[in-house]
């Protein structure tokens, strides 16, 4: 009897370092578990990927591959019509963010047979044992999949605790490949939760888990933790949670077991302003005691309407205030910012340049990153999106194209997107430089006298809010374009 799987994570886009493929290797802990061997290989650590992907696919039981709706789709579009050509009698399963909010779109492809809805962990072990035995897929919670050429689509299944799942197996990769000089030396990523409580209009975590949240116990994640230290030499952690900090007990059991076993980890962690800000002090030092070293937090607007009509439940001054705390505990914070919502976003340039500026008053080292407004599947404001003349594409490959760099909504000019470009992504980290532009700056030579004339110029532009024959920011475009 066949016993293998072959699990996939296609490549996202060229990228210097990548982390591990968590998605994969939590789902591969319960296949191994019930005795099936189970082959993982990342299209990002590889190249050329496809022999090595066909080789795993030769009499799998399945090929499985997590996809995120955005430029993964590309390539795991391409891995699987290349498996079912190959052997068009294995199965190719797909799984993650958008199978789980389009399974009809994504089944109506030839190329992929299966969708695992939700967390895979109990339905990718379920439909090997299926299949290894020659039985129906019928009533596998979470699965769709073709019966007579129609889709059979299960409901989405709930949330469950996830400290019934075993420990990710991180010898099942070459964790080697996955070190990266972050938040310090050998950083790797690290799930404790699923989930988020919060329902922000953007975001399809609503849709995928229902604003449900389930987080390892404390003591299992702490004892994770000193795994990847002990074993792996592992000196940083950024938690991938989509929000880390939802219990405060669990944060501060956490925090006093990485204190009391001495795991001298620094930590980088997702965090919501109000949740940052209703902490108790105590709590705060300890989080910066126990190796927390950096927050990402959704600044989003600084506009307060804006800030309402997604939803933030936030305001400008909270996220004004979590930078004074951040600032205070010696935290570095990075902020993000979204522009283009529905509404007046012509705005949102001058009410969010305001709220950066406050930003880099409190600490001129803290980041602030600018995205586009994508109407996400599954999001709050995906309908709202397709009221407001947003056309959704009609097949899966489609899909590839979509990204947060990039405009995808009739009601945003292409004139407004380049001017938050030049002005967030240009003049704003010129004019208030980060370390390792500051670092350029102080080299010697022409490139450094050349970075400190652009921060002289960028401040001045920003300050006087004169963004006129930006020649410098037409010499940038033609330089990334050639």
């Amino acid at each position: 009897m066949n016993k293998k799987v072959a699990l996939v994570f296609p490549r996202l886009r060229r990228e210097s370092s990548v982390w591990a493929p968590l998605p994969l290797m939590a789902v591969a802990a319960p296949l191994q578990k019930a005795g099936f061997a189970v082959e993982i290989v990342d299209g990002r650590v590889i190249n050329p990927h496809l022999p090595d992907i066909l080789e795993a696919a030769g009499g799998a039981l399945y090929v499985g591959l997590s996809v995120m709706t955005g430029l993964q789709i590309r390539d795991a579009v391409a891995i699987s019509r290349a498996v079912k050509r190959s052997f068009p009698e294995v199965p190719v399963a797909w799984g993650g963010y958008h199978a789980s909010m389009l399974p009809e779109q994504v089944l109506a492809e030839d190329y992929v047979d299966v969708v695992i809805r939700g967390q895979g962990q109990i339905a990718a072990t379920e439909l090997a044992r299926r299949l290894a035995a020659g039985g129906s897929l019928e009533e596998i919670p979470g699965l769709c999949y073709k019966q007579d050429g129609q889709a059979v689509i299960a409901e989405h299944p709930a949330l469950v605790g996830l400290d019934q799942f075993l420990p990710t197996p991180y010898d099942i990769i070459d964790t080697e490949k996955y070190m990266v000089n972050d938040i310090a030396p050998r950083t790797m990523k690290y799930f404790s939760s699923q989930g988020c409580p919060f329902g922000c209009g953007f975001c399809a975590e609503t849709s995928m888990y229902g604003r449900g949240w389930k987080g390892f116990s404390a003591q299992r994640v702490v004892d994770d933790l000193e795994n990847l230290v002990r074993t792996y030499g592992v000196n940083g952690i950024d938690f991938a949670d989509t929000n880390f900090f939802v219990s405060k007990k669990r944060v501060r059991a956490i925090c006093e077991g990485l204190i009391e076993r001495k795991l001298n980890l620094k930590w980088a962690a997702d965090v919501r302003t109000r949740q940052f800000i209703d902490f108790p002090e105590d709590l705060r030092q300890l989080v910066r005691d126990a190796g927390c070293r950096r927050l990402l937090l959704g600044a989003e607007s600084g506009s307060q309407e804006a800030l309402e009509h997604i939803g933030k439940q936030t305001t400008v001054e909270d996220t004004l205030k979590v930078a004074r705390i951040c600032n205070r505990l010696g935290i570095t914070a990075r902020f993000t910012t979204m522009f283009g919502f529905p509404g007046e976003p012509q705005k949102d340039i001058e009410a969010t340049l305001i709220m950066i500026e406050e930003i880099k008053a409190i600490n001129e080292e803290f980041e602030v990153h600018g995205f586009f407004f994508a109407p996400y599947p599954g999001a709050p404001m995906y309908d709202e999106a397709v009221r407001l003349g947003f056309v959704p594409p009609a097949r899966t490959g489609a899909w590839a194209d979509f990204d947060l760099t990039e405009l995808h909504t009739p009601w945003v000019d292409p004139v407004y997107k380049e001017k938050v470009d030049m002005i967030i992504d240009f003049y704003m980290p010129f004019a208030s430089p980060g370390p390792e532009l500051k670092a350029k700056m102080g080299a010697g030579g022409v490139k450094g006298m050349a970075y400190r004339g652009m921060h002289q110029l960028a401040a001045w532009r920003v300050k006087k809010r004169d963004f006129r024959a930006p020649l410098e920011w037409r010499l940038k475009q033609w330089k990334a374009g050639r």
